[in-house]
């Protein structure tokens, strides 16, 4: 299961988003455990790559205490957290905001 962690460390910028693609999500708003392990069920599962419920809790508990240590994550009660992700700060939920340059 570490490796699975390592993944989602290695691409949490893309996590993040997929996780905003399906969740209305922005700066400050709450995460809440179960969605975000739904969200990294699903995005696994995107990958091919299979885990039960049981690895996904294991596997959203590790991810979610590294967001922690980042800043990313700031814990308001044992089921979720407030999002500290100032990319998310504008935009309406479930959109990307695509700037082409000349």
């Amino acid at each position: 299961m570490q490796d699975e962690v390592d993944k989602l460390i290695a691409e949490k910028t893309i996590l993040l988003n997929y996780f905003k693609s399906i969740f209305p999500v922005f700066h400050n708003s709450n995460i809440f455990f179960r969605d975000f392990q739904y969200a990294i069920q699903r995005y696994l599962e995107f990958k091919s790559i299979k885990v039960t419920y049981a690895q996904a809790e294991v596997i959203t508990n590790k991810l979610a205490t590294h967001l922690e240590a980042e800043g990313i994550f700031a814990r308001v009660n044992p089921i979720g957290w407030r999002l500290n992700y100032k990319l998310f700060k504008k935009g309406a939920p479930h959109t990307f905001e695509v700037k082409q340059t000349a």
